[in-house]
């Protein structure tokens, strides 16, 4: 058991160093501003702003709070990379009552150097905080099935565990609740009726306590069918789904079909050891309807509404996903499928995470960079005037000081995402068009992507804010950081 422990600790420490990585220095997205300057506003604020937005409050409260003791980015990402090691001592806690410390420590071992785990560990978003609750509710569970095989009451503090863990996931995410049906599920398929009986009993009482944030979902639910746009899942986002639970996306070339190759020989290799061991336990059952029910429950709601199959909805099965594949080397290392498939992982690690933590362009694009230039060249007077909320939103977290605007997006489109009411609750107002942003300013500086501006090429159009700026001003000076292009104009 010290052996274990000590094991654990190393495994936690590698995690946190690989976590760290880049974080002061990686540049954030339009997603992690959002939240940034959201959760920077009072409670009120942040209650109106993700009432109005897709988003329960708990992750803003929590860095609300957070960010009151430092605001640099590191100590800001510091609070999802903690929740996700305690992500990842929940996944050992529920792989050592299932299948013994050997595959635990392979699990959280996975874990640690998976990409998509370190993502998410980086990313000041909710999911880190949302796999946190569901992993925990799992294995709060785990503890109050085999007590009551063995003596037919549910443990007091297990209920409470699962009950709080419950509440707190469903006021994390709005897709909560595909990760907390696992094992409704696997209680059904079972026919353990009496136990099923008290997990919905608990399960009530989570969505009494939840009650509060589920009157909003339906109003929230039609915002994304209205304002938002994914593809009907199908065999693509499978794959690329897939290959996120192993290595990272985007990959250029070569790196991308290795992924995808790798990526397919772990999940056969993992098939094919699962279909052997069967009739091994229902300890492996649990681990196989855990990490399938979220994914699988998403796929086929998305045919019935606007897709939701995204793959950081379910970051909780990619953690039990590395748990099948440490139970899995666990059963034979060093033999075998063991060493195949750990090399395996290894390649799909080395292929793809350096590239993750140096990607710098759409969506996360070097806007520090940008910023920085910004401040030093803007003078007394000028105008900086974003082409979308997208690059204005990370530009105001590196330097809310600076004069920017930005332009609002089409009414009714799918880019139209931003509220009214969060923009109200934010303070943080899109103005209609180029001119009004502009003003009498004689000196303008407009930012915009390289992508928008080749699309409307594609279409045989400039675009309309240039257009227009090019017929009132003079274009001066032009500078790129990376698909970030940064315009100035001033009066001829």
């Amino acid at each position: 058991m010290k052996k274990a422990r000590v094991i654990l600790g190393l495994e936690l420490g590698a995690a946190l160093v690989l976590r760290l990585l880049f974080a002061q220095t990686r540049s954030i997205q339009y997603d992690d501003a959002f939240t940034i300057l959201l959760a920077e506003r009072p409670l009120a604020n942040i209650v109106a702003g993700t009432a109005a937005d897709t988003m329960p409050p708990l992750f803003y409260f929590l860095l609300h709070y957070w960010e009151m003791v430092n605001s640099e980015m590191l100590w800001l990402r510091l609070l999802p990379t903690l929740l996700n090691l305690g992500s990842l001592v929940f996944l050992y806690l529920l792989m050592r009552d299932l299948v013994g410390r050997r595959a635990a420590l392979w699990a959280v071992g996975l874990a640690a150097i998976s990409p998509l785990q370190i993502f998410h560990a980086q990313d000041v978003r909710m999911y880190a905080l949302l796999a946190f609750c569901q992993i925990g509710y799992l294995w709060f569970f785990i503890r109050i099935w085999q007590y009551w095989q063995a003596n037919q009451r549910i443990l007091g503090w297990a209920g409470a565990g699962l009950v709080g863990m419950g509440a707190a996931a469903m006021y994390s995410h709005n897709l909560a609740i595909f990760g907390l049906a696992a094992p409704s599920l696997f209680l059904l398929v079972r026919r353990e009726w009496r136990l099923l009986l008290r997990l919905t009993a608990m399960q009530l009482v989570v969505g009494l306590l939840a009650a509060p944030w589920l009157w909003m979902i339906p109003g929230q639910v039609e915002k994304i069918q209205r304002a938002f746009w994914t593809p009907r899942p199908g065999l693509i986002e499978i794959l690329q789904a897939l290959i996120l639970f192993n290595a990272s996306l985007p990959l250029p070339g070569w790196q991308m079909a290795a992924a995808a190759v790798i990526s397919l020989q772990i999940a056969a290799l993992l098939v094919l050891e699962l279909a052997r061991s069967k009739g091994e336990g229902a300890e492996r059952g649990f681990l196989i309807a855990a990490c399938l029910t979220p994914p699988v429950l998403m796929f086929l709601v998305s045919y019935l509404m606007r897709p939701i199959f995204v793959t950081r909805g379910f970051l909780i099965a990619g953690l039990l996903y590395n748990g099948l594949c440490g139970w899995v080397i666990a059963r034979s290392w060093p033999k075998g499928a063991s060493v195949f498939m750990m090399g395996l992982v290894g390649a799909a690690v080395l292929i793809s995470l350096p590239y993750q933590m140096t990607y710098s362009s759409f969506p996360r694009s070097p806007y520090r960079e940008a910023t920085t230039w910004l401040r030093e060249h803007t003078p007394a007077g000028a105008v900086i005037v974003h082409d979308n909320k997208l690059s204005f939103f990370p530009s105001r977290v590196y330097d809310p000081a600076l004069p920017q605007k930005f332009l609002a997006d089409e009414a009714g489109s799918h880019n139209d995402t931003l509220a009214y009411a969060t923009q109200i609750a934010m303070e943080l107002i899109p103005e209609p068009s180029v001119d009004a942003a502009v003003d009498e300013a004689d000196d303008v500086f407009y930012v915009t992507f390289a992508l928008v501006e080749a699309e409307y090429q594609a279409a045989g159009i400039t675009h309309p804010s240039l257009v227009w700026l090019d017929a009132q001003y003079q274009e001066v000076e032009q500078v790129r950081f990376n698909d970030l292009i940064v315009r100035r104009y001033q009066k001829p």
